[in-house]
């Protein structure tokens, strides 16, 4: 009979620890509780293997934790499941840093969309840019062997982009580097077609660069974890432009982004 009185005491306990808020993970504290209510031993197992399959592990095997689960009724099959899942507790503390930079991130930058690019912030809310890649080589073909050689990137297969406000507009990147290098170019026509015009210098490695005459410095700051801000220094004309950064590992392979200065 007296088994009988406890079952509901224990069933009690397992239906309140189930029952926590996935967000929270298991700890030493949870484990004494079921160990001091009489949980079965495969119950407890079964709730750390469950832990940690799923990243909610957050479990402390040093001698003193050991030592107070042990006063508490923890046999050796529970004690050696502790030290078996203690070492994925980097799992959960990097889910609960992940956790605070984007709280961190929303209220830095409330709304900033979570895929990587670039954003303007409208009277409706953000405004992604819409992006192309090109390869260098592909336009300025083999012009380290003439010297110095302009070259022009056709653009009427791209969108115009996102119509900014403000001369001076500043843009939010997701997921960009530190030290990461930009530049902004301003779109022009040749022979009818929308165009960059690009430059590139002699030497077996290209150096290429908007031309001078197009030239806008644009600053990357650091916002916070992977969000930058790009600031342009100089007013901007009325017109079409894009901000164009390097892709990393890919050599002459660059990234740009369209928008619009309205008139």
């Amino acid at each position: 009979m007296k088994s009988l009185r406890l079952f509901p005491l224990v069933v009690a306990v397992a239906m309140g620890l189930w029952a926590q808020s996935l967000d929270q993970p298991l700890t030493n504290t949870q484990l004494e509780t079921m160990v001091v209510n009489g949980l079965p031993d495969s119950t407890i197992l079964l709730k750390i293997q469950i832990a940690v399959e799923s990243g909610m592990a957050d479990l402390d095997d040093s001698g003193t934790a050991l030592a107070v689960l042990k006063a508490k009724g923890a046999s050796e099959r529970v004690l050696n499941a502790v030290v078996w899942a203690a070492p994925f507790r980097y799992v959960w503390m990097e889910r609960e840093a992940e956790a605070l930079l984007e709280k961190q991130q929303e209220e830095t930058v409330p709304g900033l969309p979570q895929a990587v690019g670039v954003y303007f912030k409208t009277g409706s809310g953000w405004a992604q840019l819409p992006s192309f890649v090109f390869w260098t080589p592909l336009y300025s073909g083999w012009a380290w062997m003439g010297g110095k050689h302009q070259y022009s990137i056709p653009l009427d297969d791209h969108p115009r982009g996102v119509k900014v406000s403000g001369t001076k507009p500043t843009f939010y990147v997701r997921q960009a580097r530190a030290g990461q290098e930009w530049q902004i170019g301003r779109v022009t026509s040749y022979k009818d077609e929308r165009v960059l015009r690009m430059v590139s210098e002699p030497g077996m490695h290209q150096v290429k660069g908007i031309s001078a005459n197009q030239m806008q410095p644009v600053t990357l700051t650091p916002v916070t974890g992977d969000i930058f801000t790009l600031h342009v220094a100089s007013s901007l004309a009325p017109g079409e432009y894009v901000l164009c950064t390097g892709v990393p590992g890919g050599p002459g392979l660059d990234v740009c982004y369209n928008f619009s200065v309205g008139q």
